[in-house]
């Protein structure tokens, strides 16, 4: 029987090589910016509410926040790898992606750029679209994770798939998890040692892995990366 392996992938500055918010809020000029803000304790939503208010205000439609997340370009290589992993028969991946971000930013970006067919599941902070057009995002859960924002634990998403996949008798050998930042950390405490993280190299996951890996007793092997090229040849060996 072939191997079945689980590729996790973050979408913020891994497949893609910034944070969709943070771009955004290059359209607000800095004077009509919401007041400062404690992204890692509190999450993002109530500010990327408050922003996506303001910009309607200004003219801003929906339409064209998302023809600009759909313009910024993915890290090099990463098309390449997840096509890779979704044609692989040995061993057979599945896809996911786990993201903080929003999904209708998360959707439209994978299809405009021809990779929605390779996912099996995307977990992100749901979006919906009032009568007036604005967009409005909410928590994925709520979350008491001392790693995590209170409305997203990437450790609980990843969980709850993998007991939903056992349910329909689907194992993984070996889970794959791609990221780079402070919140792609709890799910590595779980993990096992067949289990690989791949950590984007000089940033905040592979320096949280690195200092508390023997405090924390993480298990899983460590690989950092800058590119989908460098992870398209480490996982195809």
């Amino acid at each position: 029987m072939s191997s079945r392996q689980l590729a996790v992938f973050d979408f913020d500055e891994t497949l893609i090589g910034a944070c969709c918010m943070r771009q955004i809020l290059k359209f607000l000029p800095d004077y009509r910016r919401p007041p400062a803000y404690d992204f890692a304790k509190k999450g993002w939503i109530e500010y990327a509410n408050s922003v996506f208010k303001e910009l309607l205000s200004m003219g801003y439609s929906l339409e064209t926040l998302c023809k600009f997340i759909c313009s910024l370009p993915p890290i090099p290589g990463m098309p390449e790898l997840i096509q890779h992993l979704w044609n692989s028969s040995v061993p057979q991946y599945d896809l996911i992606i786990v993201s903080d971000s929003f999904s209708i930013f998360v959707i439209n970006w994978l299809k405009a750029h021809k990779l929605f067919k390779c996912f099996t599941g995307i977990y992100c902070n749901p979006t919906t679209i009032n009568d007036s057009g604005e967009l409005i995002v909410d928590s994925y859960h709520c979350a008491s994770c001392p790693f995590s924002p209170p409305n997203f634990c990437k450790n609980r998403v990843l969980n709850e798939f993998l007991s939903m996949q056992q349910q329909l008798n689907i194992n993984y050998d070996r889970v794959v998890y791609i990221g780079n930042g402070r919140n792609d950390f709890c799910p590595t405490l779980n993990m096992r040692s067949r289990d690989l993280v791949c950590a984007r190299k000089d940033d905040v996951l592979a320096e949280k892995i690195q200092k508390n890996r023997k405090k924390m007793k993480i298990q899983p092997k460590l690989y950092l990366w800058i590119d989908g090229y460098e992870l398209l040849d480490k996982l195809a060996q």
